[in-house]
């Protein structure tokens, strides 16, 4: 089970506060990693590809969520989670050796790119995003075009009640109360199931202001022998929306609708996973759970340098964390009962979560240098640009727009090093104007207010007067140099993400900055308050390890640990030799007779 994001300190906390206690019984019952690293870069698709292969991003390929490949356009991405792994991972190498294995939503299994496991579920697609529909009742009837030339029809059933189909004879029609979640699906053009969850609202007797608020309509990708899609599909229902932010934030839905929306989808996949590994009897499962990343990239207030920190809206915001901790808990007490005797169980995450407070545009950069050049359009003029930048978390690639590789490459062979030299220069020498204000602990705005508090956590008074100076230099601190590296790729200088995939130059931010694929500013307020890809030995980066069931032990992993470590792990546990390409090693306490 993959909990996306899941922090190692946050974890031990909420386990200590009683808070997640199916979490805490695992630990108890079984062996609890103490000291664990993810890989660099420490994002979703590398971090899983580690996981599953046992093998880093210069096997793998997954050197970023975003990837540019040779022979594109220069501005051309790819999405890492819909590409192909380039090492096999371990739910489809064990299958030649006769074992059975199942993957849903696992970041690198979607069966559309090879490598599936025997029964896969991942995500499909969305026909159209939620919205939220102003209803003009006529003769107690209303409709409205979802997509394309699909139509929802409503009509009024009674004293707040209503009836929608799809169907104009109002054919299969669901009926609902006002302020009372419903849904509807339909087989696509391919044959998937797609279907949205709604729900109507009206704050007047005569429902003249009646509202439909949708989620958006989505399909999963659903592989398998014959008949296994359609079984699916019949049992649990259309493949739901993930999470809405959107909505949330344009007050089309409360903060309670948008937590129900993801239980919803936890729901979902947790029955899903249970119902195939009770009917198909996997030898591997694997899946994934979102929701502890999705609120911790929104509400990791916890830097007094974030934009609009307070100590009240961070522990309001913290709130939102924990619940998606309580709904990961949740989602294990229900997976817990139906262990077998001879079932393991690994609880895992890809990476933790550091709090940001400013956004980096290295594409701005570039193009203040003349070696990316936009159109009158916006979009990069290929003919014109020497070098474009994908950024992902803390992490940016920058690609040399050259001859023979790139499609329309115009820097020469011989130009190619100098081209090289020039970015990292750039980069090296990169300053933005920021101030810090750590107005936590310190003394700007009312120094008498904390020298108490600063000499009792000094220890003396020289100490809490050198804290002061500090923050009074942080404060008025104008030029600062965001980038911590900036890596010439190729073994030569480093083999941090050395693959054809990626780029010339690797960048990487310095703590508390990411990066954004936007050219709009050197620097800027973020849009997420959490983030990651950054240095994997950073304690906010750890991610969490627990085994349990047959034959494991109960006491502590104190071996260091890698994500690297969990296929060779599985490899030996299961009694399959592991593929040559794998490096991690597997855990000692885990595998020991």
């Amino acid at each position: 089970m993959s909990f996306d994001g899941m922090r190692h300190d946050f974890l031990e906390d909420f386990m200590k506060q009683g808070f997640m206690p199916h979490f805490k019984k695992v630990a108890e019952k079984g062996m609890y990693a103490e000291n664990i690293e993810t890989v660099f870069p420490s994002l979703t698709s590398s971090s899983h590809a580690a996981i599953a292969t046992g093998a880093p991003p210069s096997e793998t390929g997954m050197v970023s969520n975003d990837i540019h490949k040779r022979g594109k356009k220069l501005w051309f991405r790819d999405n890492a989670f819909y590409s192909e792994l380039d090492s096999e991972p371990i739910w489809s190498e064990i299958r030649k050796d006769g074992k059975t294995t199942a993957t849903i939503l696992f970041p690198g299994s979607n069966p559309m790119y090879g490598h599936q496991a025997d029964y896969a579920v991942y995500y499909g697609k969305t026909f159209a995003e939620s919205n939220l529909v102003p209803l003009r009742l006529i003769d107690n009837k209303a409709e409205f075009t979802i997509f394309k030339d699909q139509k929802v029809y409503i009509r009024a059933a009674g004293a707040n009640t209503f009836n929608l189909s799809l169907d104009p004879e109002m054919k299969e029609a669901e009926e609902v109360s006002l302020n009372e979640w419903g849904s509807l699906s339909f087989l696509s053009d391919d044959g998937d199931l797609a279907g949205f969850s709604f729900k109507l609202t009206s704050s007047k007797t005569d429902l003249s202001d009646v509202k439909l608020y949708h989620t958006a309509v989505t399909t999963a990708e659903i592989a398998g022998p014959p008949g296994f899609k359609k079984e699916i599909n019949e049992k649990f229902g259309f493949f739901p929306m993930q999470d809405d932010d959107i909505a949330l934030a344009k007050n089309w839905i409360t903060r309670e609708e948008y937590e129900e929306i993801s239980e919803r989808f936890a729901q979902w996949t947790t029955d899903v996973s249970l119902y195939i590994k009770k009917k198909y009897k996997p030898d591997l499962l694997f899946f994934y759970y979102p929701q502890v990343d999705h609120e911790s990239h929104k509400y990791l207030l916890t830097d007094p340098r974030q934009p609009g920190y307070s100590e009240e809206r961070s522990k309001e915001y913290l709130r939102y964390i924990r619940w998606s901790y309580h709904l990961a808990d949740n989602m294990l007490g229900k997976v817990l009962p139906r262990l077998g005797a001879k079932d393991r169980i690994f609880l895992i995450s890809d990476h933790g979560m550091e709090p940001v407070h400013s956004k980096l545009s290295p594409n701005e950069e570039l193009e203040k240098a003349g070696l990316l050049v936009l159109g009158k359009n916006g979009k990069v003029d290929e003919k014109k640009s020497k070098a474009f930048a994908v950024a992902s978390g803390s992490i940016a690639h920058v690609y040399i727009n050259m001859r023979g590789r790139e499609k329309n490459g115009i820097v020469r062979k011989d130009e190619y090093e100098a081209v090289r030299r020039d970015i990292v220069k750039i980069f090296e020498e990169a300053e933005v104007n920021k101030k810090h204000f750590p107005r936590q602990d310190y003394a700007y705005y009312g120094f008498a207010r904390w020298w108490d508090k600063l000499v009792h956590e000094k220890g003396n008074i020289s100490g809490a007067v050198s804290a002061v100076k500090e923050a009074f230099r942080l404060a008025t601190e104008k030029k600062i140099k965001p980038y911590e590296d900036v890596l010439v790729t190729g073994r030569r200088r480093t083999n941090k993400a050395d693959h054809e995939n990626a780029g010339d130059i690797l960048l990487v931010a310095k703590k508390g900055y990411y990066m954004t694929q936007n050219d709009e500013a050197e620097v800027m307020q973020p849009d997420e308050l959490g983030n990651h890809g950054g240095d994997p030995s950073r304690p906010e980066l750890f991610p969490i390890f627990i085994a349990a069931g047959n034959g494991i032990s109960e006491g502590t992993i104190e071996t260091p640990v890698s994500t690297l470590d969990i296929a060779p792990t599985l490899y030996e546990l299961i009694g399959v030799k592991q593929p040559s390409f794998v490096k991690g090693k597997a855990i000692r306490e885990l595998v020991s007779k």
